[in-house]
């Protein structure tokens, strides 16, 4: 795993600056502690910084790494999954490679196939590739965003980079939030791309490639999802197996480093599942990592304690536990907060920061769960949606709106509320939103002091998720893909992890497994009771049926406990009035009413909190940024 930025201006009078794209660099260090490299062009329009953990080729992999003639320069962070097979297959074409690594053979498949061949690539991956000959410079990105890649560009130059940190050094300038961006972020928690928190810096979608050259700059796609059935369905005994094959086959492909790999373990089906085909391709001696959470008030609720015991005790994992406490989560806050670049409120970030900080003491790659949920309808929402489809059949709606005046006055409701009023929406990209929202759009508005049409702004991006011909359940798996995914859960691990620069690896997002699953019928993923229906039958002998029978847990923190307790001094000082006041993001009467109610015991607002907090923590942060 690495870092990557650089510099190119778009007319022929700019030169890059080399100096200015090594304090870029330095600022991505912790992605790559092993060896920093660099490149400037011969016309000094184009500038490279790269920084490298090494894990592939560790003794000739180094970057910028070049062609056999230097007419093609690449800059990469990722990793290459199928890079042995693409090798093999460019050498019978006469390619000569002359190191080991995965990032030359991105390098002979751009000459071979121009960037018709990145379909090829498996794996996950961001980089840059400037081709001399054609004056054309490349940024591409993985099919599901699990690497980060951001750009900047104005009429003269263009800036890219790992990290929004790097970037805005680049840019020499503080660019100002983007209103859209802060009214996406309190309602989901996160930003959806392409845009960022910063007006002008834009994230390059995941399966798209960005040129500029002679003839100007275009974004381009290299991979589309399909989310269209088959003609003609295979039996669903055919496509359990299926399912075990490619994972199994992912697995596998992810188990090739020349340096430690362990796993993450909740005890849950994603993760046992992932270390179970560990343990059968490496044998013994798999190392899993599992974190737990104390409060005053206990946090049994949260906990998996026994689960990841049983887990790693069954299949016989050399195990790390880790406990954090509120004085945890206070100590590392500061540094979860820095290295997220844009605020995502995620509260999993902060054990997700401390598990990577112990597993990087005996590894070097995780294997991680992420794009599971997403992947085969995990989540209860999926399941509350198909109800909301059926009882669409008839007309329900008033007493919905019945239901949801009597829960009105309901303490703790709010859940319940919410979903009782995305029931009510008919449009399915705007219940879907209501769905997956923190903070509803009335809400939103309220705290942000009106906030005009931008939930209409904001519905315009998850419209495209179900606009594709395809059964109503793969569509939203598909918009949870695109946005959720992409934008928070794969923010929190590529963070959190490269924070120890530690590499997280994601098999259930190897694309062929990805779109094979999404041919599938959605109701064969999602019941109105039970999730992952057809992934708890492919799981059956690879995993305790205990661990496949058992209750879903999500990755929560005693948040609410917290806040009424061993934080409740940290979120009385950071969100008073004055606080607020001077921070100038939000109309502090709607704040403090949030924060009566949570710590009244009234509703659980911890989550909402937590979304201000964060905002209010990370605006601190960044003041220096440019500097």
């Amino acid at each position: 795993m690495c870092g990557i930025c650089g510099e190119f201006y778009l007319r022929a009078q700019g030169k890059a600056d080399l100096k200015k794209i090594q304090a870029m660099t330095r600022l991505l260090k912790h992605r790559g502690p092993d060896q920093e490299g660099f490149f400037s062009s011969a016309d000094e329009r184009l500038a490279f910084g790269h920084c490298r953990l090494k894990v592939i080729d560790l003794a000739t992999g180094d970057q910028p790494m070049t062609n056999e003639d230097g007419s093609i320069v690449i800059v990469f962070n990722g990793e290459i999954y199928n890079f042995q097979e693409l090798r093999a297959e460019l050498e019978s074409k006469g390619h000569r490679f002359k190191t080991r690594s995965d990032t030359e053979v991105i390098i002979h498949l751009y000459e071979q196939e121009g960037v018709e061949g990145f379909r090829n690539l498996v794996g996950m991956f961001a980089f840059a590739l400037w081709d001399e000959k054609n004056q054309r410079l490349i940024l591409a990105r993985d099919p599901f965003g699990i690497k980060p890649l951001f750009y900047f560009q104005d009429s003269s130059r263009l800036i890219f980079g790992s990290e929004l940190k790097a970037l805005i050094k680049g840019i020499g300038r503080l660019p100002d939030l983007n209103p859209e961006s802060i009214f996406s972020y309190l309602m989901l928690q996160y930003v959806p791309g392409p845009k960022t928190i910063f007006s002008g810096i834009k994230k390059l979608l995941p399966g798209t490639f960005f040129i500029a050259d002679p003839s100007g700059v275009r974004l381009g796609e290299f991979f589309k999802l399909s989310v269209s059935s088959p003609e003609k369905k295979p039996a669903e005994a055919q496509a359990v197996e299926e399912i075990r094959f490619l994972l199994e086959q992912s697995v596998k492909s992810q188990l090739i480093a020349d340096v430690p790999l362990g796993a993450f373990l909740s005890g849950g089906i994603d993760s046992s599942v992932i270390v179970s085909l560990m343990k059968r391709i490496k044998g013994r001696g798999v190392k899993t990592f599992s974190v737990d959470f104390s409060a005053l008030g206990g946090a049994d609720d949260v906990n998996e304690t026994f689960w990841s015991r049983f887990a790693s005790e069954y299949f016989q994992t050399e195990h790390y536990q880790l406990c954090v406490s509120a004085d945890d989560a206070i100590n590392c806050l500061d540094k979860v907060v820095s290295h997220l670049d844009e605020p995502v409120a995620d509260p999993a970030c902060i054990p997700t920061y401390l598990i990577s900080q112990l597993a990087r003491k005996e590894v070097t790659v995780v294997l991680s769960g992420e794009g599971a949920d997403e992947l085969f309808g995990g989540y209860l929402r999926y399941r509350l949606e198909r109800l909301t489809s059926l009882l669409s059949l008839f007309t329900f709606q008033p007493g919905v709106r019945l239901l949801e005046k009597i829960f009105s006055g309901v303490p703790g409701s709010r859940r319940i509320r919410k979903a009782l009023r995305a029931m009510q929406e008919k449009r399915n990209s705007e219940r879907h939103l209501l769905w997956a929202s923190v903070f509803p759009p009335n809400q939103t508005q309220e705290l942000l002091s009106g906030s005009g049409q931008l939930f209409e702004k904001l519905n315009e991006r998850f419209c495209a998720f179900f606009a594709q011909d395809s059964d109503h359940i793969n569509q939203m798996l598909w918009a949870d893909f695109g946005t959720w995914l992409a934008d928070d859960l794969l923010v929190k691990v590529d963070r959190m992890s490269m924070a120890h620069s530690l590499e997280a690896r994601v098999p259930y997002l190897d694309h062929r497994l990805v779109q094979y699953v999404f041919t599938l019928p959605g109701t064969w993923k999602i019941g109105f009771f039970s999730g992952k229906k057809i992934f708890k039958r492919s799981a059956k002998g690879l995993i305790p049926d205990s661990i496949i029978a058992r209750q879903k847990a999500g990755f929560t923190l005693p948040l609410g406990k917290w806040f009424r307790q061993e934080l409740k001094e940290l979120i009385l000082e950071r969100l008073s009035e004055s606080e607020l006041r001077q921070a100038g993001l939000f109309d502090s009467k709607p704040v403090l009413r949030l924060l009566s109610e949570h710590l009244s015991g009234k509703e659980d607002n911890s989550q909402q909190l937590y979304s201000i907090l964060l905002l209010q923590l990370w605006r601190d942060k960044i003041k220096n940024w440019a500097e």
